[in-house]
């Protein structure tokens, strides 16, 4: 078959598409924003989903395609509107222009519990689903659970994140909510036996084992091979606050859509276990058993004990710039700032102007940084500034090495911390 793939920048995309390839199933991928190395398609455009909202922006890119594949999902996002957008409006634009074109199938790769909490993620992924039921064309929507397998992001991220936290195990709530976790491996049979199941289907993607979230933590941190941790229950409250503010943030560990997601028990009736075995033919594993068919290697480690140390850094390099640019236009701080300055043999008459000029361009750095606009770009600049007012000093106030407290030499590592946050940057 030739099947179009969406969001095959994405962990779950990447996976489908590797395996049916290998089935000589050609792909056409469609790409966000970046390109892909080392993955088998024959095909590839790109396409920005907060745009592409008219079946005009799709039907020159469905010529010959027998199966749609949509796998584009935004976990969290700042912009509620950024979510619809590319969870309704895209796809429904494509799936309009598949009508148009004579597409033969579309399957939709949607999630558990779209239907149980009150969230965007879940609302839009749950508008697309019933709009696609709508549509006179064979469908199979597919409602994973909790996704585990060789890599990870979004949901499965957070889990290993919780797990490998320092000598405990944050635990949400009282982490009795139940999960049903589905290895990735069973969830890209599911979709390649999709391609031949007729009519209109939904299917329930999960695994044997239901599983409370404290045993699934501990499960997954004995699995990465750190030692045991003491499970503390996080209060409700302190969830609730931490998800608004992570609501804010660009890129947060943490949001309200995990946590409500958490929060109530995500697993299948039996009526829909049942209905996944008879319309697959496949018997998913348990949680327990796909983690004793994986190995964790060191980068699993490494992901999980810095995946909320990773905004962390770089929410402080953001506080950093802005703390030192505004610093410097306090009334209490000009007077030292002139003194550094004449030190330095700057002409009393440009001196207010530098100090404007460098506090703001200190305050933009850290704005930019602390909001994730472009953060290679504004990693690089950052270490050409601190490059710059290193060699300066070093050559007009050479003494100030060996001022006490080291504000100087603070730099090198300030430099090893940016330069850390830019290597974490992509997540892709």
């Amino acid at each position: 078959m030739r099947i179009l793939v969406t969001g095959t920048n994405g962990f779950i995309a990447r996976e489908i598409i590797a395996r049916l390839a290998s089935a000589d199933h050609e792909i056409i991928a469609c790409i966000h924003n970046k390109e892909l190395n080392n993955i088998p398609y024959s095909k590839s455009f790109r396409k920005n989903f907060t745009q592409a909202t008219t079946p005009a922006d799709w039907l020159p890119h469905l010529k010959n395609i027998d199966v749609i594949i949509n796998c584009v999902g935004v976990f969290h996002t700042v912009k509620e509107k950024t979510i619809w957008t590319i969870h309704y409006s895209a796809p429904k634009a494509l799936f309009d222009a598949a009508l148009k074109q004579g597409v033969k199938k579309i399957i939709q790769i949607s999630a558990l519990g779209v239907d149980k909490v009150n969230v965007p993620y879940a609302a839009s992924k749950l508008a697309l689903d019933n709009y696609i039921e709508s549509l006179d064309i064979e469908s199979v929507i597919i409602r994973p659970g909790l996704v585990y397998g060789k890599g990870s992001y979004g949901g499965s991220s957070l889990f290993r994140g919780l797990a490998g936290f320092p000598f405990m195990i944050p635990m949400p709530g009282a982490g009795k909510t139940l999960q049903q976790p589905i290895h990735m491996d069973d969830l890209t049979a599911i979709v390649e036996k999709a391609l031949t199941i007729p009519g209109k289907e939904i299917i329930t993607a999960v695994g044997e084992e239901q599983i409370s979230i404290k045993n699934l933590l501990t499960k997954l941190r004995a699995w990465l091979g750190f030692k045991k941790g003491w499970s503390f229950a996080v209060p409700n409250l302190f969830i609730h606050l931490a998800s608004k503010i992570g609501n804010c943030i660009p890129n947060s560990p943490l949001s309200e859509t995990g946590t409500k997601m958490m929060s109530v028990d995500n697993v299948a009736s039996v009526t829909e276990s049942t209905h996944l075995k008879r319309i697959t033919g496949l018997k998913p594993r348990g949680l327990t058993e796909g983690l004793n068919g994986m190995v964790s290697s060191v980068q699993d480690r490494w992901h999980a004990r810095l995946y909320f140390l990773r905004p962390m850094l770089r929410l402080s390099i953001a506080f950093i710039w802005l703390f030192s640019g505004l610093l410097s236009f306090l009334p209490l701080s000009l007077p030292y700032s002139h003194t550094i300055l004449t030190e330095a043999s700057v002409p009393s008459a440009f001196q207010c102007f530098i100090i404007l000029l460098f506090g703001s361009i200190d305050i933009l750095l850290g704005l930019a940084t602390l909001f994730n606009y472009r953060l290679m770009l504004i990693g690089f600049l950052q270490c050409l500034m601190i490059a710059f007012y290193t060699l300066v000093i070093s050559i007009l106030l050479p003494t100030y090495w060996l001022y006490p407290f080291a504000p100087i030499a603070k730099n090198i590592p300030i430099l090893v911390a940016i330069l850390t946050m830019m290597a974490l940057e992509s997540d892709r």
